[in-house]
């Protein structure tokens, strides 16, 4: 069974806004997350793209990870993964890209860093 990847936008502020992930975040979701985390950002906004509840991360989800950076720094904004559940920690310290995304324990702490 597919349980696929859901996305919901849970808060909007004037420069940032906060999208929840949930499920599988493989190479049929990354697309869709993609899409839907460039739509929800302000123009040169900040994106917190919470993965507390992100079940598996395939290689294609870490390539959006990282194309999501780099889309949201080239246009004045910022990306910051909020409290990414082990499925996601693993993968990104396994391929140091720690040292690369901003990672924050909670969405709290990424707000917080945003200045709210």
């Amino acid at each position: 069974m597919d349980e696929g990847c859901k996305t919901t936008t849970t808060e909007v502020r004037v420069d940032s806004v906060v999208v929840r992930a949930a499920g599988r975040l493989d190479a049929k979701a990354a697309p869709r997350v993609l899409e839907h985390c460039l739509s929800a950002r302000p123009p040169g906004g900040h994106l917190v793209l919470n993965l507390a509840y992100i079940t598996f991360l395939s290689s294609s989800g870490v390539g959006m990870l990282l194309v999501l950076a780099e889309r949201t720094k080239s246009e004045g904004g910022s990306l910051r993964i909020a409290a990414p559940s082990a499925a996601v920690k693993g993968p990104l310290e396994l391929l140091n890209l720690h040292r690369f995304l901003t990672i924050d324990d909670s969405e709290a702490d990424a707000l917080e860093a945003l200045g709210g």
